[in-house]
């Protein structure tokens, strides 16, 4: 699985959710190229246990998030997910 690190600033932090009964998720969007003419948002999800690396994050921190490139096709339907699985608060 495709793997890439993401350095930016933490922009909106979502609530916690509960997707089933055995997977919960939290979203950060996550913005990088700050300094370029169209800055990019990114959302990018941590699951289940991954949701604790967002313990001492808020918005407006700069962060480092390891993530895995994730895609699927459900009935001609293509999805894409950017699942953290490491976070570093910058200083």
């Amino acid at each position: 699985m495709p793997t890439t690190d993401l350095t930016g600033t933490a922009h909106v932090l979502f609530a916690e959710t509960q997707v089933t009964d055995n997977y919960k998720k939290k979203d950060l969007i996550l913005c990088v190229d700050e300094d370029k003419p169209f800055p990019q948002y990114l959302k990018i999800q941590f699951g289940n246990t991954k949701i604790d690396l967002l313990n001492g994050v808020s918005a407006g921190m700069r962060v480092k998030v390891s993530v895995q490139l994730k895609g699927k096709n459900t009935n001609g339907n293509y999805f894409n997910n950017l699942d953290a699985y490491q976070l570093e608060i910058l200083k």
